[in-house]
């Protein structure tokens, strides 16, 4: 056997090797990217939450809903919340462009969060921020991202948000700067 024929046939059956690798094929199936694809989806959705006492205590509506059962979360677009404290009249609207529920009363909002005061003699009007937690059974709201506060005659600014809503208890972490304007009517 020549050495030409030797090379030849080494160079084919490492071909045949190289093609029949268990690790590597040209027929190997594509690896897609794991994507979710929600259980449940609802647009243009209104959902009423109630208290033990059987008294209204949120109202959310939605452009879209979309619920992964894999995850147990439920994602919103543009969701709008109405708080009602106990056994009252609507007192603060929640909404954002982005909603998370990933347990039965804890909701994240990102984007775009803005709080406003349903009540005209409320002291505070809004209050805006960038990522809000909300626990819809305390009423407690948590953030600590840029927080700004507007009220009638004054805004403020801060880092960092822990309010109950029931109570209408607000409070600012850190790096706080307020401006009052009393010639403001």
């Amino acid at each position: 056997m020549s050495r030409a024929t030797l090379l030849i046939g080494l160079f084919f059956i490492s071909c045949v090797l190289l093609f029949m690798n268990p690790f590597w094929s040209i027929n190997s199936a594509k690896v897609e990217p794991q994507s979710f694809q929600p259980d449940f989806v609802a647009n243009d959705m209104t959902l009423r939450q109630y208290n033990e006492e059987g008294y209204l205590s949120s109202q959310l509506h939605a452009q879209h809903m979309a619920f992964y059962d894999k995850t147990n979360i439920t994602q919103f677009t543009k969701p709008s919340y109405i708080l009602y404290p106990k056994q009252g009249s609507p007192k603060w609207k929640i909404s954002a462009d982005i909603g998370l529920v990933e347990q039965s009363d804890q909701v994240v909002l990102t984007n775009n969060v803005i709080i406003s005061a349903l009540d005209p003699t409320q002291n505070v009007k809004s209050i805006t921020t960038s990522r809000l937690e909300l626990n819809l059974g305390t009423m407690m709201i948590s953030s600590d991202q840029k927080i700004k506060i507007t009220g009638e005659q004054y805004d403020i600014t801060g880092v960092g948000l822990k309010a109950n809503l029931n109570q209408q208890h607000i409070e600012l972490i850190k790096d706080i700067q307020a401006v009052y304007d009393k010639n403001q009517s």
